[in-house]
């Protein structure tokens, strides 16, 4: 049976290498991000982190939403939770601009700055699929336009 005391006590390095609370959840995301960076190719990458935002999206449906004033509010919400910035829409003819602001930038732990290749790619998955929660056409899509600083654009239409 293992004692506390059979256990070696950790050195001040060692001590210094642990992390809590949000640095701990960040440190660890970029461990998984660096593992699917090591094996998986650029479009693999960009697939699987649209299916990730898809996902989250499905974990926060919009319910009853018919109006981008309560699409506004929930994204809104959302990301307040996750403390990954706003959301604004601008809607035309065509389509539909998506300003995002405030996107972290970079992950405690991330010294080769996966996260901010892939966090646009989570919002354009989350995006796409709260519209289509809404009713949008298959002929429309989410895309990427401009990302850069934590801000992304992304459009929403054909």
């Amino acid at each position: 049976m293992l004692f506390v005391k059979d256990f070696p006590v950790a050195g001040d390095q060692d001590i210094a290498m642990l992390a809590s609370g949000a640095e701990a959840a960040q440190r660890f995301v970029s461990l998984i991000l660096a593992e699917i960076a090591s094996a998986a190719t650029a479009e693999q990458m960009q697939g699987f982190f649209r299916a990730v935002g898809a996902r989250l999206a499905k974990s926060h449906p919009i319910v009853n939403a018919k109006d981008m004033d309560r699409l506004t509010q929930h994204g809104n919400m959302v990301w307040d939770r996750l403390h990954w910035g706003s959301v604004r829409f601008e809607l035309d003819d065509e389509g539909i601009d998506i300003f995002h602001d405030g996107l972290p930038e970079r992950l405690e732990g991330d010294a080769d700055g996966i996260w901010a290749g892939v966090a646009p790619f989570i919002l354009e998955g989350a995006y796409d699929a709260w519209f289509r929660q809404m009713g949008s056409g298959e002929r429309l899509s989410t895309r990427i336009s401009r990302s850069q600083g934590g801000h992304v654009e992304l459009r929403h239409g054909i």
